[in-house]
């Protein structure tokens, strides 16, 4: 994680040195990212990087939970209070604030999906850690809540269910904002109205069963 010397330094000029390595680990990848074009990129000094960071391994993973902090402010803002709504409501937003998010922050979903196919990095352990159990936290307060509100059942293994909500809320984000991803799943990311209907079309599944009746 960063050394204090990072935080001193000026919002702005710590702004440009995260959107230029965000930029660069996007493009290149870990293994082909040297410390010296992220310098460039941020027009800074070459050996400034290291009084803020102990390596490129360290720099990397604060992006990795730079990115992930800003996923989950956003999410909170598009959430909404998740207490004052139905259950079925928060996976909905949950689902559909991905789309917003790209748009508003293009340059972090670029990483991310950089991040996710980036078959170079040595500690995708670490990485998986940052990325997955703030989700799987997420969605266990909620699916609690749920059944505390008799929303959904008691007996359901949680664990299982949190597991299988966060898989399948995961790759419906990335489907909504990958045109490959949307063309192939018919999930169509460029409309709203369509998105939700995608959407809720799911949670009819997850919802209803998949069982004949």
């Amino acid at each position: 994680m960063p050394k204090q010397t990072f935080f001193n330094l000026p919002d702005e000029k710590r702004a440009k040195i995260i959107d230029a390595a965000i930029e660069e680990f996007a493009v290149n990848g870990y293994a082909q990212t040297s410390i010296n074009s992220i310098v460039e990129r941020a027009e800074i000094a070459k050996g400034s990087i290291y009084q803020y960071f102990e390596d490129k391994k360290d720099f990397y993973l604060y992006l990795v939970s730079f990115v992930k902090e800003s996923y989950m402010s956003h999410r909170a803002k598009f959430v909404g209070n998740v207490s004052a709504q139905p259950f079925r409501e928060t996976l909905l937003r949950t689902m559909l604030f991905f789309r917003e998010f790209q748009e508003k922050y293009p340059a972090q979903v670029h990483f991310y999906f950089a991040m996710v196919g980036d078959t170079s990095i040595p500690f995708d352990e670490e990485i998986s850690q940052i990325m997955t159990e703030p989700s799987l936290d997420y969605m266990r307060e909620i699916i609690k809540r749920a059944q505390k509100t008799s929303e959904i059942r008691e007996d359901i293994d949680m664990e299982m269910l949190v597991f299988d909500l966060v898989v399948l809320i995961t790759g419906f984000q990335q489907a909504s904002v990958s045109r490959a991803m949307g063309d192939y799943y018919d999930i169509d990311g460029r409309d709203v109205d369509t998105l939700r209907e995608n959407a809720n079309s799911l949670l009819d599944i997850v919802f209803d069963g998949i069982a004949a009746r």
